[in-house]
């Protein structure tokens, strides 16, 4: 890339260097949590890399970490931030790459933007240099890499939108040398905050609904709303319905165009936007990978594929039944149940009827919990347990977002109690607090707002 145009990218995305009042932060979404814990790597070496799905804000944090930066006494032309999907840089790596190596390509251009950026602004002391969407450079890792071993007097921080950047071929070389944040969606205690909401903070579930329950019809209000729009900022900040419509249906032609289709160059396009489609629709349902494939006659294998694309751009999850026995738990036969990243992406790009409110509560909880856990799980006798939690201890939840709730959500958690030798679980309702015992053993019922509240006061400030 010539000089001219890496000096047009610097100026283009640094308009802090000429007036910090003009960075690239302003009237940003906070989200004061995660960019509580970068900063606590700053005087760490380490790459820092933040990953999750696109539009969720880890562009946001970058920014909001320069100013963080800035405003700690760090020079303004110290600090450098690159979004590496600008049209300068695409229409580079293309042409480019039609004639030499994509990588010595890639290479090539971290380093001559860098180089470019210190012969042009002479930093002096440490440079904080901030790469956006990088996971279309697929020689980043080399570069960073060489950076690192030479000592070079640079703190990187880097994001992107696939789980290639931790875990392609290359990422071996940055093993033990960077610190991850998967970045999601607004959780609903961030939701609360960006709406205005104030609440009491509590040590424990019950001091958390005993301190906001007179506020109950508020967070069901704001609930009710988080249930169908989703976290993605840019959607809940929208005034309107259809343009959140609008925005949640581009999202997902760009998530499937610039995180699937076409680095892969995949042919069916079609396909795959129909699978994902479908997938949506039927979210928090059990799928084999031979009837997803049945109306777009789709091999299974062919769908375990897909979904694989999908699972690495963070559009979808999946949940397996759990068995003590590992070749049971990783069946391919084993029905899967899939959830989405994020409800208002679901809501917004599919046709609906009802406003659905119990999937989308079960999906929000099994977003909350994949966040905090190490393993989320199924788990089916007579009847089913929603989620069964793998970390130091097994947890067992239901989720039944009504007041009025079937028996059966009572009947699986006591069922499930007894074959993991548990004497409590967890049914989560719209607005019943209470405990109950059935057949020998305790249920306890926690409004869904309360148990998110506590997420964010016992969990989300604690991780």
């Amino acid at each position: 890339m010539n000089p001219a145009d890496i000096q047009t990218l610097l100026t283009k995305w640094n308009p802090h260097f000429l007036d910090v009042n003009k960075g690239l932060w302003q009237h940003t979404t906070p989200r004061s949590w995660y960019l509580s814990q970068i900063e606590k790597t700053i005087n760490m070496r380490h790459v820092v890399v933040l990953t999750g799905v696109r539009r969720s804000g880890k562009s946001v944090l970058l920014h909001q970490l320069m100013n963080s930066l800035i405003v700690s006494g760090v020079s303004a032309t110290n600090v450098v931030y690159i979004n590496l999907e600008d049209i300068l840089i695409e229409k580079y790596l293309v042409e480019e790459g039609k004639q030499r190596d994509s990588f010595v390509v890639g290479a090539e251009l971290l380093e001559n933007l860098y180089q470019t950026y210190r012969a042009t602004y002479n930093p002096q002391g440490k440079v904080y240099l901030l790469l956006d969407e990088i996971q279309g450079i697929t020689a980043f890792n080399h570069v960073l890499n060489t950076w690192y071993e030479s000592q070079e007097n640079v703190k990187v921080f880097v994001s992107g939108s696939h789980r290639s950047i931790e875990e392609s071929e290359t990422a071996t070389l940055l093993t033990g040398r960077t610190i991850q944040f998967v970045i999601n969606p607004l959780n609903f205690f961030e939701y609360l905050g960006v709406r205005g909401v104030e609440s009491h903070a509590g040590s424990t579930i019950e001091e958390v609904w005993r301190s906001n329950a007179s506020q109950a019809s508020v967070f069901l209000f704001h609930l009710h709303n988080y249930l169908i729009e989703g976290g993605f900022p840019e959607i809940v900040l929208a005034k309107e319905e259809d343009e959140k419509r609008r925005i949640a249906q581009g999202y997902y032609r760009n998530f499937l165009v610039r995180d699937i289709i076409s680095p892969r160059q995949i042919r069916n396009a079609r396909d795959i936007e129909v699978l994902g489609l479908r997938l949506l629709a039927d979210f928090t349902k059990t799928h084999t990978y031979r009837k997803l494939g049945l109306p777009l006659k789709l091999a299974p294998e062919t769908v375990k594929t897909y979904l694989e694309y999908f699972y690495d751009s963070y559009l979808f999850s999946e949940s397996s039944f759990f068995s003590y026995s590992t070749k049971e738990t990783q069946d391919v036969q084993k029905p899967k149940k899939i959830y989405t990243v994020d409800n208002g992406l679901r809501n917004f790009n599919v046709l609906r009827f009802s406003p659905d409110l119990g999937r989308n509560a079960e999906n929000v909880v099994f977003n909350e919990l994949k966040n905090t856990h190490a393993g989320v799980f199924y788990w089916q006798d007579t009847h089913e347990v929603d989620f069964v939690v793998m970390d130091e201890e097994t947890s067992l939840y239901n989720c039944s977002y009504t007041d009025e709730f079937a028996q059966r959500e009572e009947l699986g958690l006591v069922e499930g109690m007894k074959a993991f030798k548990k004497e409590k679980a967890v049914l989560l309702t719209r607005n019943t607090y209470k405990e109950k015992q059935v057949d020998g053993k305790i249920i306890q019922h926690i409004p869904l707002w309360a148990w998110l509240l506590a997420q964010g006061y016992v969990g989300f400030e604690a991780k």
